[in-house]
């Protein structure tokens, strides 16, 4: 780490969070680049950081009873840091040719957040040398700040999923994190966690939809010249294909009812007057209304046409790989 890595010593936290910042950009392009990510790239890191700082935003006045205005102002840099980074690695099971992708679970997290503290650790060393007063740095505690809110993503299929008592779907799968109700470092974790699968509440319908079919092509690579390129005049031996995209189709209706159904569970840890506000002023798609939404606008029927479902998929999809590096 020399100084080529700054054009100019930078002046405040701020600017070191942003130094940081353009580091995890150009990792994040590195790996959709070299891995067909069409889901788990730049624009999803973006998105995260995005909808977590606004979920901080919007609850500030109640975390102003309990932490300094330099403390909320450090916080919002790593709720940047940890929006922006906490996909930056992903990390596939090998798999065969013509299959779809898997992961282990919690892997590529705990590896992005092993890169991004490698990187801030040789980042400290380098300004030690040039006499950056240690303010600006990330300090120890706030450096496990951010490995508990990249940790705080990670996805997990529910246990207790396909029991005949269970209200959710037999799919089911829930970040533990949110659950988890021994003290956390920090409510960064639980921001981070909310904004990772806030899509649906935040961002509305056509969102989420968008999501879960880039989701589809980044597990399902070896079909997205089969999907977009598809020959239906003689469809007959296309089965295979129609049935594994109404599951898909299925499984984002059921996640979509289970999100609005897990959120109250998702914010019991907040303070009465944040979950007003989180329910009121930022998960405002979390409604029945949406669920209807989506399933008005969603094939799930059992004899709708591969023709149907190329076209519903065609509309939602974007192939697009970025190339470049985009703005914050």
């Amino acid at each position: 780490m020399t100084q080529k890595h700054w054009s100019h010593k930078p002046n405040s936290f701020a600017e070191v969070v942003e130094l940081i910042q353009q580091h995890v950009r150009n990792e994040i392009l590195r790996e959709a680049q070299g891995k067909q990510l069409y889901y788990h790239n730049l624009d999803h890191a973006l998105a995260v950081k995005r909808r977590a700082i606004s979920i901080f935003q919007a609850i500030k006045p109640a975390l102003e009873q309990n932490y300094s205005a330099v403390e909320l102002s450090r916080m919002e840099g790593l709720i940047s840091l940890c929006g922006l980074a906490h996909d930056m690695v992903q990390v596939f099971e090998p798999t065969p040719p013509q299959q779809s992708r898997t992961r282990k679970s919690g892997l590529s997290e705990k590896l992005s957040a092993d890169r991004l503290l490698k990187y801030i650790q040789e980042l400290n060393q380098a300004f030690s040398t040039e006499s950056i007063a240690s303010s600006l740095l990330i300090s120890d505690r706030e450096q496990q700040i951010l490995y508990d809110g990249i940790m705080a993503t990670v996805c997990i299929r529910d246990p207790e999923a396909g029991r005949s008592e269970y209200i959710f779907s037999d799919r089911s799968i829930y970040q533990p994190y949110l659950y988890d109700t021994q003290s956390k470092i920090s409510i960064v974790g639980t921001i981070i966690a909310l904004a990772d699968l806030g899509t649906l509440g935040m961002d509305g319908a056509e969102a989420y939809i968008q999501d879960g079919i880039s989701i589809f092509f980044e597990d399902n690579p070896h079909l997205d010249d089969l999907v977009m390129n598809c020959d239906l005049t003689d469809n007959s031996e296309d089965n295979w294909l129609r049935i594994k995209l109404l599951a898909m189709n299925s499984f984002i209706v059921d996640l979509a009812k289970e999100r609005q159904a897990r959120f109250e569970l998702e914010i019991a840890g907040f303070s009465t007057q944040a979950r007003w506000i989180l329910q009121n002023q930022v998960f405002i798609y979390l409604n029945p209304h949406s669920i209807e939404r989506i399933q008005s606008m969603v094939p799930l029927q059992s004899d709708t046409s591969l023709a149907e479902l190329i076209s519903f998929f065609h509309a939602n999809h974007n192939s697009q790989i970025q190339s470049s590096i985009l703005p914050s």
